[in-house]
């Protein structure tokens, strides 16, 4: 889905409102760095078990969706998960203990962001505490009042999940959204953002499947504009084989590839669900292997023992959880000492320049 990129406590330049000290920042970052050698190392050895902490978090805001995309399992019916929204309490009490140490959140998973009432909150809190915050959008409510509020909020990546350069492609795949609607809330959107000269980095994107395909060149022409900083064609995500209704829209699949080593998302990323539900990855969509509830503490969780079995059964090629076992999103990226990435960076990015 998206590049981790380290933050610095600033956004773009801007400096953020309430947000930590220069030496805060400073501090943070030296100590994010340093702990990379020792998660790499717990990662490739289990030299330091339960020495570090995850540098980019995923947090459900809800679970809530207004559409039924051919492409996921919400749109699809197939969650049997409970609904809801993530209460601020728990959401002050994450950001509290992992605030000061993460250096990105996102917040979105298996809903719209967007209908959770205080998702702006949200945002202002995470910027407080010096973490870059990201989340996407299916666009279809980002009218010009919530297209404020984001900006006002600070939001450092927004991605526009667009899905289609026409209105027969997009509405195909995106079911219930409206063609017309979309583009004017995203032409809307941009031009709040250029006169409100926000830094909020913008990324439209389309995921590439047997509907999309076509339309991947017509989408990147459409999009390569100043307004835009970054346009992605992101591989389709099978959810770990676990929907033939998903898995068969796939127009590049290769197959299981044929050494498989330990998930890396299990030593780098923290996924929690919308009521502090911790699982492996948001491929867990219906928390079919739950780690433990993140209101016991976030770190006590991501270490504790249901993780660290886990862990123990990757890195002794036992790889029967559900969300695991027909799994080829694991092999999207690998961790090196210095360096880790995002969930899904297997996607074709296209930079604009710079004007």
């Amino acid at each position: 889905m998206q590049a981790n990129g380290e933050h610095n406590g600033e956004t773009n330049g801007h400096a953020i409102p309430g947000g930590p000290s220069r030496l805060a920042r400073w501090t943070k970052a030296a100590r994010t760095k340093l702990n990379m050698p020792l998660k790499w190392a717990s990662y490739r050895t289990d030299a330091f078990p339960g020495a570090t902490y995850p540098d980019r978090v995923y947090i459900e805001s809800t679970n809530y969706c207004n559409l039924k995309c051919i492409m996921c399992p919400t749109g699809l019916g197939i969650i049997q998960r409970p609904k809801g929204y993530m209460d601020m309490t728990l959401y002050r009490a994450i950001m509290d203990e992992i605030g000061p140490l993460i250096g990105s959140a996102v917040l979105h998973s298996w809903g719209e962001p967007l209908m959770h009432p205080e998702l702006f909150e949200m945002i202002r809190i995470g910027k407080r505490h010096g973490v870059r915050m990201e989340t996407s959008t299916n666009i279809t409510i980002l009218n010009t009042e919530r297209a404020r509020a984001v900006l006002d909020a600070g939001l450092d990546v927004l991605y526009l999940a667009m899905d289609g350069a026409t209105k027969e492609t997009y509405e195909r795949v995106r079911v219930n959204a409206k063609w017309e609607k979309s583009l004017r809330n995203i032409e809307g959107f941009l031009d709040l953002k250029r006169r409100m000269g926000a830094p909020t980095k913008v990324i439209m994107q389309i995921i590439a499947m047997n509907e999309t395909r076509a339309d991947v060149e017509a989408f990147l022409e459409r999009w390569r504009r100043p307004e835009v900083d970054q346009v992605n064609v992101k591989h389709l995500d099978t959810w770990g084989d676990q929907v033939d209704k998903i898995t068969q829209r796939a127009d590049d699949a290769n197959g299981m590839p044929m050494r498989r080593v330990p998930c890396p998302n299990l030593w780098y990323h923290g996924y929690i669900f919308w009521d502090g539900t911790l699982v492996s990855c948001e491929r867990d969509f219906d928390a079919k292997t739950p780690l433990g509830n993140v209101s016991e503490g976030v770190l006590k969780t991501w270490n504790g023992p249901a993780m660290q079995q886990l862990r123990g059964m990757h890195r002794t090629g036992d790889f029967a959880a559900p969300a695991c076992a027909k799994c080829t999103e694991w092999s999207w990226w690998q961790p090196t000492m210095w360096h880790s990435k995002g969930t899904a960076p297997k996607v074709e990015a296209h930079a604009q320049a710079a004007p």
